[in-house]
């Protein structure tokens, strides 16, 4: 029976792989594919989206054909399409994308499956991930990553499989061993020998590690059995697996958490968690109005831990939870330590938003945004809800270093296709940023935030004539008007804004009208209507406000505009001028306007003491 199955499969490859390349390679995962759909995998081909069924996640392109062979093969119904041009992506057989992104989103869904699991049960869930992969993913610093989080949280419900030729088995054996010291089972098999794959999937179901398989495989020599079509092939594995979806549905219905399993399973939020998240955090307004982003953020995720219990949030060594315990669990409340492994941390939230039933955050620092823009840039690609939650304390101070400011990464991140880059300038900003991640499920969302207060708050009157409407929600708005006709507007984002309202105040006094615009997320605000953006902009002179690089800016500044922000790394702050390079002040912000709106002649002069622009720091005018 194994043969007839490997054989059918070898003539699907044949007819499905348009390219020669990949049909070797996914030839020799013919048997393996064979022996666990027939025997071992856990999955209804009438119920494709049955929320116990197995995970199959194809990582290399070299196999990408396997999964669509083995479900026309065994008779699976259709994935329903999604609503709008494009089918849905079957997230749970398929992640190809940049190597070892696959395995580290196979480890994030088994995860999701343990976490799953410690809150209903395993009478409810209580299924495998099985990634499977090109043996040179295995030395990719993500897959490396991955795969020692899977040994520290003991993620035993995944098994990674491998293909390769004899030829190559000297360059594998050198790598193995590093997931034999990360806590993994590891087992070298006969890509060919039904009984030794059997066997191994065996072992990988009784112990209690991550199991990696590498099934080894000779060249082709002798042509493949004539084929002989046999619909009866399946018959069996579809009556096992309908056999175990019945008796799932059985227990479901006697389950007293029935509801709430449904709801999370389909990715449903609660009936009324916005209204509750929003009379939440307005009651602590007060309390919290003049805290930095950074803790209005921290107290966010404790209100939606407890009106959210789908969500999980992993975290890195650096960032607003840094200084939690390594692991915390309390009352449904899910915070996992990663370590400075953000590479594959940014991996496994990917797993966690594909394996659907629970919410995936993470919350790291914007200097390590290089190490997981792989993983970013393939959630952006498959539209999968994800939440970074990133601290940028670095942009005014490197630690010493001035290396460490990372004054490109906002400019990058907004250059990313589907990624909305919220920089909320105060706690209510920071709130209603939050709440708008929440409500985007078509791709990835990030929020920059700050350690620095908000004292300059209160100085925006405007805003609260809106009572409890959303501002954030459509990209910009005037945070301040003018006090008559507008002279200049200044444009900023995060804790510049504060600082554009204490500009306001000084260019008033100089006689000068200026209006601030708050402009927390550049995507949804070049989502609006042409009448709304130029009524906040207006037509006067405008000067961008941003602890980084102006790249980007001018979209915005027009032919007339500056920008006041980091062009480039600065040097390293000494004694003698402490941190020079980031002295964006309201008093540079006023003498830059001045300029902008008056003569030369008639500008201020500039203070003694040494507040004028410093070297690296002069405005730009980035409009050319």
């Amino acid at each position: 029976m194994p043969q007839r199955l490997t054989t059918a499969i070898h003539h699907a490859i044949g007819t499905h792989e348009p390219n020669r390349r990949y049909a070797p390679h996914a030839r020799v995962m013919s048997c393996f594919c064979a022996v666990l759909w027939s025997r071992f995998l856990r999955f209804d081909p009438a119920s494709p989206e049955w929320p116990d069924r197995d995970r199959f996640v194809v990582s290399s392109p070299r196999y990408r054909v396997l999964p669509r062979i083995m479900a026309e093969l065994s008779g699976q119904a259709p994935l329903p399409p999604r609503v709008g041009d494009h089918p849905a992506p079957p997230h749970d057989r398929q992640a190809c994308g940049p190597s070892g992104q696959g395995l580290g989103a196979a480890i994030g869904m088994a995860l999701a499956e343990q976490t799953l699991a410690a809150r209903f049960g395993r009478s409810l869930v209580n299924h495998r991930i099985w990634g499977l992969g090109c043996w040179t993913e295995l030395s990719t610093g993500v897959a490396l990553e991955s795969a020692a989080l899977a040994g520290q949280m003991g993620l035993d419900r995944v098994t990674l499989v491998v293909g390769l030729w004899t030829s190559e088995r000297e360059a594998v054996d050198a790598i193995l061993p590093r997931y034999s010291a990360s806590g993994w089972s590891v087992r070298k098999v006969d890509a060919d020998s039904p009984e030794q794959i059997a066997a191994a999937i065996t072992s990988s179901q009784r112990t209690h590690k991550p199991c990696l398989i590498a099934c080894i495989a000779s060249p082709e020599i002798d042509p493949p059995p004539p084929f002989v079509d046999d619909p009866g092939l399946w018959a069996g594995a579809a009556r096992r697996g309908a056999s175990a979806r019945r008796s799932w549905l059985r227990r479901l219905l006697k389950d007293r958490q029935k509801a709430e399993f449904e709801r999370m399973a389909h990715n449903q939020r609660p009936a009324f968690w916005q209204p509750d998240w929003q009379r939440s955090w307005r009651e602590h307004g007060s309390a919290i109005a003049r805290v930095a982003p950074t803790f209005a953020a921290r107290r966010g995720l404790e209100t939606l831990h407890e009106l959210l219990p789908e969500l999980t949030c992993l975290r890195s060594r650096r960032g607003m939870l840094a200084d939690l315990p390594t692991n915390r669990r309390n009352g449904g409340e899910t915070d996992l330590s990663c370590g400075t492994q953000v590479h594959g941390m940014a991996a496994l939230l990917n797993g966690i938003a594909m394996h659907d039933g629970l919410l995936a955050a993470g919350t790291s620092t914007i200097i390590a945004v290089d190490r997981m823009r792989p993983a970013l840039r393939y959630a952006a690609m498959t539209d999968l809800q994800v939440i970074y939650l990133l601290t940028d304390d670095d942009l005014l101070s490197g630690d010493g270093a001035a290396g460490d400011q990372p004054v490109e990464q906002l400019a990058s991140l907004r250059a990313m296709p589907n990624v909305a880059v919220f920089r909320p300038a105060d706690h209510r900003e920071t709130m209603e940023c939050m709440e708008l991640a929440l409500r985007r499920t078509s791709g990835p969302s990030l929020l920059t935030l700050e350690s620095a207060p908000a004292l300059a708050a209160a100085g925006a009157p405007e805003r609260e004539q809106h009572g409890l409407t959303n501002l954030c929600a459509r990209g910009g708005y005037v945070l301040a008007e003018a006090e008559g006709a507008r002279q200049v507007t200044l444009v900023a984002t995060g804790h510049e804004a504060i600082l554009a309202l204490a500009a306001r105040k000084l260019l008033k006094d100089a006689g000068v009208a200026a209006a601030v615009v708050s402009l927390p997320c550049w995507e949804l605000f070049a989502a609006q209507k042409m009448t709304y953006r130029a009524a906040v902009l207006g037509t006067a002179p405008r000067i961008g406000i941003e602890a980084a690089s102006g790249f980007g800016w001018e979209r915005w500044l027009g032919t007339d505009g500056l920008f006041v922000g980091i062009d480039g790394f600065g040097t390293v702050a000494t004694p003698d001028q402490p941190d020079s390079t980031t002295d964006i002040t309201p008093e540079r912000i006023c003498r830059d306007a001045l300029r902008l709106v008056r003569p030369l002649s008639d500008t201020l002069p500039e203070p003694a003491g040494g507040n004028g622009a410093p070297p690296g720091m002069t405005s730009v005018d980035v409009s050319v």
